[in-house]
């Protein structure tokens, strides 16, 4: 397939985004539980710590997938979506700036890895573009329902996120578990990145080139039921956030296996 190949720079900070990706998953992922955990701040309860580790641990997936593709139009549609990602947890950390651990290597690690993305990424996109091919074939075209999913979906997740960060007591006062403003406005980043990058899959409009984001969409859901399994005590279970989310990740779950499977079009002609 013809494609625009990807050059050292990018590939070279996506292999350092495999890094931070693989450090946070193994460090809020496996060992959520604050007297074990090393992290940039205090994340309490440990819950909350198991909710925002399963973020890193679908995104992994996503991560290692962009290291090692060849082409520039196979991983460009996470590409700007991370760079405001980064840029929004390196506000939040500004912002909270008294809240984090100043002195540990896990605090290094956080900035860095918030700090150096958004110029690098958007640097590699510019670069990227103006060597770009042709636009998406009509042939891969995404179906309208499922654009229109995206769309919704995405406009969804960005908007409360946007609300969140703007204003923490919107998910503060709403939580199934206390939650301070930093961690409220950490969690917003993290919805943000899947909104836009539900968004960007929109935008992209071609099956094959948003494929690589269907780990995340679909690894999303169970990543969260397990991890906060872990810790059943400290979460109100009957609250109604516990069922909206559900029913939000459940549908990008499913939006996530139809992105997944076969072109609808492509199974037609193949019989």
């Amino acid at each position: 397939m013809n494609g625009t190949p990807v050059a050292w720079p990018l590939r070279a900070w996506l292999w350092a985004e495999v890094f931070f990706g693989l450090a946070t998953a193994l460090t809020l992922g496996l060992d959520p539980a604050q007297e074990q955990r090393p992290f940039a701040w205090r994340i309490s309860p440990d819950a909350m710590a198991a909710l925002l580790g399963a973020f890193y641990i679908a995104l992994v997936p996503v991560v290692l997938w962009a290291a090692v593709a060849r082409r520039w139009e196979d991983v460009r549609v996470i590409v700007l979506p991370a760079a405001c990602f980064a840029a929004v947890q390196l506000g939040v950390t500004l912002l909270h700036w008294d809240r984090f651990l100043h002195h540990g290597l896990a605090f290094q690690l956080w900035v860095v890895s918030y700090l150096l993305p958004p110029p690098i990424f958007a640097a590699c996109w510019w670069w990227q573009q103006r060597r770009a091919v042709a636009p998406t074939a009509p042939a891969d075209a995404l179906r309208r329902t499922d654009r229109i999913a995206l769309l919704l979906l995405g406009g969804l997740l960005s908007t409360e996120s946007i609300a969140a960060l703007v204003w923490p007591a919107w998910l503060t006062a709403s939580a199934p578990w206390p939650m301070t403003p930093l961690n409220a406005r950490a969690l917003a980043g993290y919805l943000l990145f899947t909104g836009l990058l539900m968004l960007s899959a929109a935008g992209e409009n071609n099956r094959r080139r948003v494929r690589i984001a269907t780990p995340f969409l679909i690894g999303l859901l169970p990543a969260v039921a397990v991890q906060l399994s872990r810790f059943p005590s400290q979460v109100n279970w009957s609250h109604p956030r516990i069922a909206t989310g559900a029913l939000l990740f459940g549908a990008v779950a499913l939006l996530g296996l139809r992105l997944a499977g076969p072109n609808p079009s492509q199974r037609l002609e193949s019989t």
